[in-house]
């Protein structure tokens, strides 16, 4: 079967526009004195398959940003032993991730080439976003704290793909979470796991028929 031409192109935020987050958690590791291993698991649990009402709550917009620092330093404290302050605590976890410069100008390109362009985020508050950097590269932008659902929930790539009026077999998703891409895919969306800028790119321009770089 002939599949329809792509129209859109849907991407994560943080690990796929930005360094991976990864060593954003073990530079915050480091600077705090805890293990990396413990603060993965500390704060990924609702991405393997654990309930974790706290986290979930926080990427829907539920909770405000100040309550679940207090919360999520404590638990931090709890697990590891190590005092942890609470002010400010999203922002320093992510201070050591940076603008993955190559991935914004592929989509920057993608735009001009006449696609479609979605971000689909899940969100950890609202003030990482450079908003003035992203809106100019998004026709759609959807932030989970904002919109009160969150990946890998099915309504969430139903209401990207809503608001960008396509089809899902004409929209391709990047994200570096496996669980998403299954979920998107279940849906009739293609998908890309983003495991580097390099790899990312070569099968995004294979799909596309399109330059990116």
């Amino acid at each position: 079967m002939i599949r329809p031409p792509i129209r859109a192109l849907v991407v994560d935020f943080g690990g796929v526009l930005t360094t991976p987050l990864h060593n954003a958690m073990e530079a915050f590791s480091a600077g705090v004195g805890i293990e990396l291993q413990d603060l993965v698991r500390i704060s990924l649990r609702a991405y393997t398959g654990h309930p974790d009402p706290l986290v979930v709550d926080f990427e829907t917009g539920r909770i405000l940003e100040d309550e679940f620092e207090v919360e999520f330093a404590a638990r931090i404290t709890e697990e590891t032993g190590v005092d942890i302050e609470a002010a400010g605590l999203v922002a320093r976890l992510f201070a050591g991730l940076e603008l993955e410069e190559e991935m914004l100008r592929a989509v920057e390109r993608a735009r001009g080439s006449g696609l479609m362009t979605a971000l689909l985020s899940n969100s950890w508050g609202t003030t990482l976003y450079p908003r003035t950097r992203l809106d100019g590269l998004f026709d759609v932008m959807i932030i989970s704290g904002e919109v009160g659902l969150r990946k890998p929930d099915p309504e969430i790539f139903r209401l990207v793909l809503d608001r960008l009026g396509v089809e899902p077999a004409t929209a391709v998703f990047v994200d570096d979470h496996p669980g998403h891409l299954k979920a998107a895919a279940g849906l009739g969306l293609r998908t890309v796991l983003h495991r580097s800028p390099a790899e990312t790119l070569d099968e995004l321009e294979d799909l596309l028929d399109l330059a990116l770089r």
